[in-house]
């Protein structure tokens, strides 16, 4: 468990760095209803009135909270995997994914609270953002939309490990070389970002309402209908192609660090310069 726990920290912290501009692009487009266009139009417009750092804002938030996210939903995925009778089955992956993707939404959904509300209005760090809903709204506002979290990340943790796993498998007895582990890493981002980013949406959209005061949700189902009465069924795609951009490269530096990491680890630092580019070869 301790090796999963410090690999997925390390990809955790990878993923952050190379991932967040492009969630901050997708926040902004998710929360505003016609103020960009499409996605260029959204950093134009930001880079143009904030400059370049407006693409990092409330990274700090995400970059201290996603080491131990990760480390938590690697250590919960090869626990649970030890669990069934047979750890390799395509079923096994699924219901760990799933299991994983249930505790890390309870950690995870006061920290994308604070990210997209600093994302949206760069008033206070992700700290104070906390500090602050917690003294006006209660514990009940620091969680402001883990159910959807929750709905989102079970079906969504489940198809990422599943997609993963089938497109990495060993072959005839042969580890996964890296350009194989970066391409499946990122196709499961992909896969799994696609088939739940509506949640996504609604979750976004119910953690910026009351913002500004004003609340215009009762609840998410509230949420759901009123965007589509707005804007019709597309906004609940709306900021899809900035995911998608994002998802590919950090989940296939996500799985790629872990997957090297435990690889080192398990085999107690016996590689060197001549071994290791003879097993990154798929």
């Amino acid at each position: 468990m301790a090796l999963e726990f410090f690999a997925g920290s390390l990809g955790g912290c990878a993923g952050v760095l190379i991932g967040h501009p492009f969630d901050t692009i997708k926040v902004q487009i998710q929360n505003s209803t016609s103020k960009y266009s499409n996605a260029r139009d959204c950093i134009r417009k930001l880079y143009k009135h904030e400059g370049i750092h407006v693409f990092f804002r409330g990274m700090t938030s995400p970059l201290a909270a996603v080491a131990g996210i990760n480390a938590i939903v690697f250590s919960i995925y090869g626990q649970t995997q030890k669990c069934f009778d047979d750890p390799n089955a395509y079923k096994t992956h699924f219901l760990s994914g799933a299991c994983a993707g249930f505790f890390q939404s309870v950690i995870a959904s006061p920290m994308e609270l604070a990210k997209v509300r600093v994302q949206i209005h760069n008033t206070v760090g992700p700290l104070e953002c906390i500090r602050h809903i917690y003294h006006s709204e209660g514990v009940k506002g620091v969680f402001r939309g883990l159910t959807m979290t929750v709905l989102r990340d079970v079906p969504s943790f489940a198809l990422y490990f599943l997609t993963y796993e089938y497109l990495a498998r060993e072959q005839d007895g042969r580890h996964a070389g890296t350009s194989q582990l970066l391409m499946a890493g990122g196709l499961a981002g992909v896969v799994s970002w696609t088939l739940t980013y509506p949640l996504d949406m609604i979750k976004t959209r119910m953690q910026c309402d009351g913002i500004n005061g004003v609340s215009r949700y009762s609840n998410a189902w509230d949420c759901y209908k009123k965007s589509i009465a707005q804007n019709g069924h597309r906004v609940l795609f709306r900021g899809l192609t900035p995911t998608l951009v994002r998802a590919f490269p950090v989940n296939a530096v996500v799985f790629t660090v872990v997957t090297w990491t435990l690889r080192v680890l398990e085999n107690g630092f016996k590689f060197d310069f001549i071994v290791m580019p003879q097993l990154a070869v798929a």
